[in-house]
């Protein structure tokens, strides 16, 4: 006996599965990565220099934002000095105290940002970024110019953990240190 046949004699289907796009390969690995170097890690070893810079960096970030977290306690003593000032026609207490209140929180968010990128940067001049440094000189420029506006004792503090900060970036090894990475990279 014979098992039936199709008719049309056509052999059984498949069930229908799509096509898968194709992929490229991924590019060949450069020769640094072959070695092993990545680019997260400098070459040279960090100097002693830049380390130093490094944690004074974060030494000023905490101490700013704590300065500008502590500009919320002062408050009714600025209140109290916008209320000496000559009276603006038209200006309500309730408005007075809202605008202080606003200045003062724009002085913490100010304060907390630059604490932030300070951070940042100090991370990437660690790694060796040599345009980090020129960056943190300039935060440090604004820090500085950010405390003049309201002089304080914690604010001389801070101007001065910054200013060794970025002194330390310049000293001889930590110049050093960038060019090589620079000459590495």
């Amino acid at each position: 006996m014979s098992s039936p046949q199709d008719p049309d004699n056509r052999p059984p289907q498949q069930p229908y599965q799509p096509q898968q796009p194709y992929t490229p390969a991924p590019p060949p690995l450069s020769d640094s990565e072959l070695a092993g170097h990545g680019a997260q890690r400098p070459a040279v070893a960090e100097p002693k220099e830049v380390r130093v810079s490094f944690f004074l960096w974060l030494a000023g970030a905490i101490l700013l934002v704590v300065s500008s977290v502590l500009v919320l306690t002062q408050r009714e003593a600025a209140l109290e000095e916008a209320r000496k000032a000559p009276p603006t026609p038209g200006i309500t207490v309730e408005q007075l105290e809202s605008t202080v209140t606003a200045i003062l929180v724009v002085v913490v968010i100010i304060g907390i940002v630059l604490a932030a990128l300070m951070v940042l940067f100090a991370l990437k001049a660690r790694a060796g970024r040599n345009w980090a440094r020129i960056t943190l000189t300039v935060l440090g420029a604004a820090v500085f110019i950010y405390h003049l506006i309201g002089f304080s004792l914690v604010g001389l503090v801070i101007v001065l953990v910054v200013a060794a900060a970025v002194v330390t970036l310049y000293l001889p090894a930590s110049k050093a240190y960038f060019d090589s990475v620079k000459r590495a990279g």
